[in-house]
């Protein structure tokens, strides 16, 4: 059960620039806001393992439906990529001031907790590209949302945004076989 909302999740997150772009054709963006606030509140509090975050987000999921159902504005709807970019781009920033970083948990995973010293280090500078990745893709994501159509803003955020984080995280891995691989022996 719990895999399949997972599954699902995934799925409405991948799709979501495709849904409100088709789905703003036959409903008012004030009943999609409340599916989609109703499918994510619902695996948010299945995933928080205490019950103080489970409040403060079923409060944050309810202002945020009821702000949406309020102004009714597509707009609103095209704004969720921007939060979700700068959600991951905070998160990132906290585990630099909070580590080990998110790079660095993987690598560590990938050495079985022997992380050389020049691999914690670039696992650092990893996680700061990624946060100004993601702020820079909240910024355009913004842009789209704000100043351009409803074809622009699905295109970037339902294709250009994705294959954008593929080829970062392509390039990275690849930079990394080289460095470490090759000419470090790790």
């Amino acid at each position: 059960m719990m895999r399949g909302l997972g599954v699902v999740i995934a799925l409405l997150l991948l799709l979501y620039p495709l849904l409100v772009y088709f789905g703003t054709q036959w409903l008012e963006p004030r009943w999609l806001g409340l599916l989609f606030a109703s499918v994510y509140l619902l695996r948010l509090i299945v995933v928080a393992r205490r019950c103080w975050q489970r409040l403060l987000l079923i409060g944050a999921m309810f202002l945020g439906a009821g702000i949406l159902w309020w102004v009714n504005s597509e707009t609103l709807l095209k704004l969720l990529p921007v939060f979700i970019n700068l959600g991951l781009a905070s998160y990132f920033a906290y585990t630099l001031w909070c580590p080990p970083s998110i790079p660095t948990r993987v690598a560590t995973l990938e050495y079985h907790g022997n992380l050389p010293p020049v691999v914690e280090r670039y696992t650092i500078a990893i996680t700061r590209l990624w946060c100004g990745f993601f702020i820079v893709n909240a910024s355009v994501a913004l842009a789209t949302a704000l100043f351009f159509s409803r074809e622009v803003w699905t295109l970037y955020n339902g294709l250009i945004a994705y294959i954008a984080i593929g080829l970062l995280f392509a390039f990275e891995y690849g930079y990394r076989i080289l460095i470490f691989h090759k000419k470090h022996g790790l």
